[in-house]
């Protein structure tokens, strides 16, 4: 019995120094905290683990921060200490306790030591204050906005018409980050737009905010052309991210230090709008060919060939060469002379669009083909720009082109006989004559053709085909010269040609080049149709021309779509739909508009 008493005073001795061994303790970052500013808890026990159970953390925002494992060999004695942290923030004032968490190890229930925070109201101007943030989430919890959001900025605020604009959308995070997809994209009402990134090109580096770490990445990058002054407003963007937490539901610290309990959590981030101030052009020396071009810019114009024979064709060259809203310069109206037959330019992009803008050329080629021989002046060629960095417009002027037209043997052949012909053959004098065999019929030496009812009849009519040919050629000036109407007339035909480009790239499944040429083609049009300069027509102006609902709708339908899969590269609508819905909208605009 004795034997037995000294037995169960040494376990229990045992016992109670093996648990006066284990520390179990809460540690907190700040004792003192604003409202809306992070701290850090930190729970530490020197064993290999147990369940763990964390306080209740009313009257805070919190989640799991991560798990650490550190071990310390000394004298051949090792200790292993494994650490718990969670992040929390203050959402209002007051003195508050958060109470002890809870551990069981073998049986053993061991609590941790109790902290006291007090959470005073947020200085305005502090660092914690411009970092809080009020977006709205679908899911994911109040916590999560803290530690990660998307923020819109611009390179500059203030611009000119057509000056480039570059806005970048990026996203901060202290979470990983699973999976990133638009959910709305801005509309961007007054500019001409360019994505320059994708989602799929995003990618992650790190940095440091007021001494907190975080991951950034350009979600998108878009450079702008503003179309209109004023006021002009990027919307929002709104993308949908899958992001990675820990779950507070898991209580074995092992299977949290194992990587367990990880949930996906779906969070909506949304950008703050960003004003800008755009400035008119100003009418003082605005040059009278000034036709929307803003950037610094070089021009050349010449000819493939001087001197030529008639019906040879001649290539008129113009290249524009710099930087600033290549995209939105189109091609120059030329004078040429009347004997020249004229077709439309060709018209070749060689330029590049990033984050600096767009550089590089743009290039117009015009057909032409002198019919008849003869000297010819091509007018001089003057392009005139606005340069945003002098405030001022500026002329590049090149003189005009002389053009030495040879008679070719074409024209010759329209004047001079062919004596191999029997219908050209020209009767010189009375000696020689075809000889007729059958049906000969013959008149007097005393018929004459004068005063006769044939001589009068020819009379009459070659005076109605001089009257005739008189106003068939006045009509033809007067149609020339009305360049607005003839550039109207052919805005369905042109719109025909670039959707048949369209069709080529949607049969070669080349669906960028597609969107792009399905939007460049409907925008055309209606520049054409409305003789609307490019860089001054929007999605607004257009439907505000045509005024009618029933193809309004239709066309913001393609638009927003063309639009969607341009900087998305997603769409609801497939490809193919979308070109049919495309031609089904010039076709229903073309029957409205005669």
């Amino acid at each position: 019995m004795k034997k037995l008493i000294l037995f169960i005073g040494f376990i229990g001795i045992v016992t109670s120094i093996f648990a006066s061994s284990i520390s179990f303790t809460a540690k907190s970052s700040h004792q003192k905290v604003e409202v809306g500013q992070r701290f850090q808890i930190t729970y530490t026990i020197n064993s290999n683990g147990g369940s763990f159970t964390p306080p209740s953390f009313e009257g805070f925002n919190s989640y799991s921060a991560g798990q650490s494992t550190s071990m310390q060999n000394i004298n051949g004695k090792v200790t292993r200490t494994n650490s718990i942290s969670y992040v929390l923030v203050g959402t209002q004032e007051g003195k508050f306790e958060i109470p002890p968490a809870e551990i069981e190890i073998d049986g053993e229930t061991y609590t941790s030591n109790s902290i006291e925070i007090e959470v005073v109201a947020a200085n305005s101007n502090s660092a914690n204050a411009q970092r809080n943030r009020q977006n709205n989430r679908k899911s994911g919890g109040e916590q999560i906005e803290d530690y990660i959001y998307l923020e819109g900025m611009v390179d500059k605020k203030s611009a000119y018409i057509g000056e480039k604009v570059t806005v970048t959308f990026k996203m901060y995070t202290q979470l990983p980050v699973s999976r990133v997809n638009p959910e709305k994209l801005p509309d961007l009402k007054g500019f001409w737009s360019e994505n320059i990134t994708d989602y799929s090109s995003m990618k992650l580096s790190n940095t440091n905010i007021n001494g907190v770490a975080y991951q950034v990445a350009d979600v998108q990058q878009i450079v702008l052309f503003p179309q209109r002054a004023g006021e002009l407003v990027i919307d929002p963007l709104e993308i949908n991210a899958i992001v990675q937490i820990r779950s507070r539901n898991v209580r074995s610290i092992w299977d949290q230090m194992m990587g367990g309990g990880i949930e996906n959590k779906e969070v909506i981030l949304t950008s703050k709008p960003i004003k800008l101030s755009i400035k008119a052009l100003p009418n003082k020396g605005k040059p009278d060919d000034f036709s929307g071009a803003v950037g610094q810019f070089n021009m050349k114009f010449n000819a493939s060939k001087t001197e030529v024979k008639s019906n040879e064709a001649i290539d008129i060259n113009i290249l524009i060469s710099g930087s600033g809203n290549l995209p939105l310069i189109g091609a120059p109206k030329l004078s040429f002379p009347s004997d020249f037959e004229t077709y439309d330019p060709e018209t070749k992009n060689n330029f590049t669009i990033n984050a600096s803008g767009s550089s590089g050329s743009k290039s117009f080629k015009y057909l032409v083909i002198p019919r008849h021989s003869g000297n010819f002046d091509l007018d001089p060629y003057s392009f005139s720009y606005f340069d945003p960095n002098t405030g001022s417009y500026k002329t590049i002027s090149q003189e005009s082109i002389q053009i030495k037209v040879a008679k070719s043997a074409e024209e010759v052949d329209n004047v001079v006989l062919k004596p191999r012909e029997k219908e050209a053959i020209a009767l010189l004098n009375t000696d020689i004559r075809y000889i007729h065999i059958n049906n000969v019929s013959f008149i007097t030496a005393q018929e004459m053709l004068y005063g006769s009812s044939l001589y009068y009849f020819l009379l009459f009519g070659a005076v109605l085909l001089f009257i005739l040919l008189f106003i068939f050629s006045r009509k033809r000036k007067e149609r020339n010269a009305d360049t607005v109407g003839i550039k109207k007339s052919k805005a369905n035909k042109l719109a025909k040609k670039r959707m048949a480009k369209a069709k080529k790239y949607l049969d070669a499944n080349n669906l960028p080049e597609f969107y792009e040429e399905i939007s460049a083609a409907i925008y055309g049009y209606y520049s054409d149709k409305f003789n609307i300069n490019m860089a001054e027509l929007s999605q607004d102006r257009i439907m505000e021309l045509i005024g009618n609902a029933s193809i309004n709708e239709n066309l913001k339908m393609v638009l927003d779509e063309a639009e969607m899969a341009r900087f998305a590269t997603s769409t609801n609508m497939n490809a193919a739909d979308l070109y049919q819905n495309a031609i089904a909208v010039i076709s229903k605009t073309e029957d409205y508009i005669k």
